[in-house]
């Protein structure tokens, strides 16, 4: 599922990326006993997040199947939300969170209080972990009966966040990060659409929704739903063949405002980042 490795590569790899700009600062100042306590709160703050996780999944599986199917709705839309605001978000600040975790480290270090790194690593890496968690959730209503393959997608780009990390901190200079983000982000945001198509194709077919045209299109006999390269797309951009005029609408209303505040936040970014 490559929605599924996209996000937790690139959710992973900013959790990744914050206890590795921690650990290494600590390096550097000589504070190496700290290095526990960010790794503690690191650890800490997946086994929470897994804990709500478990909750969660335990509390949606006893509700009946309509109502099930609204709290995926309702799943989708946050995810699409949060997703929305995690890719502006980090095209707008990337260039200042290792100055902005030093600070804290700083801070922390001052006082004397090491459990304040690991309150630091905590509250980044769960945050990072409950956002994956949610995003799977949303992915997970998209593709019922295939969580096998989605706890292998996770696998595989926990790994290479794992991977990318290592090459970053180890200074390989062809990796550009910022470019990375800003690909990535793109296509997060092209996932984002098709989490909010597919919230939409859920509310039309729960009667809650009207479909305004039933099919605005026929592309099956370009690219089939179940072809690989319709399972591509759906994965990659929420592609249906015989897709509803709301469902149309809804995912240019939602991208292209989306894509434009992308492009903002890089020229507001990049202007903060050079000399007046």
């Amino acid at each position: 599922m490559l929605e599924t490795l996209l996000v937790v590569w690139r959710e992973s790899l900013e959790a990744a990326l914050i206890v590795g700009i921690l650990l290494t600062y600590l390096g550097r100042s000589g504070q190496r006993a700290g290095a526990r306590y960010v790794w503690g709160g690191s650890l800490a703050a997946l086994l929470a997040a897994s804990v709500c996780a478990a909750a969660s999944s335990g509390l949606v599986a006893g509700l009946d199947g309509d109502t099930q199917e609204l709290v995926q709705v309702g799943v989708l839309l946050v995810a699409v939300a949060v997703l929305t605001w995690m890719v502006v978000w980090m095209h707008r600040h990337a260039r200042a969170l290792r100055g902005e975790l030093e600070r804290k480290a700083d801070a922390a270090l001052a006082k004397g209080r090491l459990i304040g790194l690991a309150t630091i690593a905590f509250a980044a890496v769960f945050r990072e972990a409950v956002e994956t968690v949610l995003f799977l959730w949303g992915i997970g209503a998209r593709h019922a009966g295939m969580s096998a393959l989605l706890v292998l997608a996770g696998a595989g780009g926990a790994l290479l966040a794992a991977g990318t990390a290592w090459l970053f901190f180890s200074g390989f200079r062809f990796l550009r990060l910022p470019t990375f983000f800003r690909v990535t982000g793109v296509l997060l945001v092209l996932v984002a659409a098709g989490l909010l198509s597919s919230a939409v194709n859920k509310l039309i077919g729960l009667g809650y929704l009207s479909p305004l045209m039933p099919q605005v299109w026929n592309s099956s006999w370009l690219v089939r739903d179940d072809s690989l390269v319709g399972r591509t797309l759906s994965a990659l951009m929420g592609y249906r063949s015989r897709p509803s005029l709301l469902e149309v609408l809804a995912y240019a209303v939602y991208f292209l405002p989306v894509l434009w505040c992308l492009r903002r936040a890089d020229g507001t970014a990049a202007s903060s980042a050079s000399p007046a």
